[in-house]
């Protein structure tokens, strides 16, 4: 899942208000972006507050302005009327993503950084960590993260694939197998695990996935 359709896919989440207008404002980003970033603009000046800041926000990274979507994001969490530090830590960690998009990894660190200092336990944060360990080619840590996130019961095909790359770096071919098979369980047609699988069965090591509920690790695999 690409960024901007993840960022949409948490809008409604992050709406502090959930308005008409707000509603509206994402509804309309997604259909035609010009209109929507100049709607969301409007609302923006006219003193919309954190909801119309996030579609602005929203609206500047689907139109490829990554770090500018980035760095409104970390204002609105600075924002009193943004939210909880659940809310806050969400935003911090969007916009850790939007700077992956732009190649700013130092900055994606600092931003996951704050949203950890904000909620320590919030196991979806790892999600976005592991993004940034693989961009700094951190293998060990990239492995730590997704199975932190997995134990707290956030879970992508994205981060399994990350994951099986490490595995890869790391020389743990069956690992990264089972890694494959995990996201091809959740997304049968991720492209990436797929191109992943590819290679690891070029080692010799078969790849067998069921599709729909996982089944039990009980052979290399599998």
């Amino acid at each position: 899942m690409s960024i901007t359709a993840t960022l949409f896919a948490l809008a409604a989440a992050v709406s502090v208000q959930s308005s008409e207008r707000y509603g509206d404002c994402i509804a309309l980003v997604e259909a035609d972006i010009d209109r929507g970033r100049a709607a969301a603009q409007q609302w923006t000046d006219e003193g919309g507050g954190a909801d119309a800041q996030y579609c602005l926000a929203l609206a500047d990274i689907a139109a490829g302005f990554a770090k500018l979507g980035a760095a409104r994001l970390e204002q609105i969490a600075q924002r009193k009327d943004a939210g909880d530090d659940f809310i806050r830590a969400r935003l911090l960690s969007q916009a850790a993503n939007a700077w992956l998009v732009a190649g700013e990894v130092d900055f994606a660190e600092a931003a996951i950084g704050a949203a950890f200092e904000l909620t320590p336990d919030a196991g979806e944060l790892y999600l976005t960590a592991a993004k940034i360990y693989a961009a700094q080619e951190k293998w060990l840590q990239v492995v730590a993260a997704v199975r932190t996130a997995k134990q707290s019961g956030f879970v992508s095909a994205e981060t399994y694939v990350l994951s099986g790359r490490a595995h890869v770096a790391l020389g743990d071919y069956v690992a990264a197998a089972d890694d494959v098979v995990d996201a091809l369980t959740l997304e049968p047609t991720n492209i990436d695990a797929l191109v992943l699988r590819g290679e690891i069965q070029q080692t010799g090591l078969a790849i067998e996935v069921y599709y729909g509920a996982p089944p039990e690790k009980d052979a290399p695999g599998k």
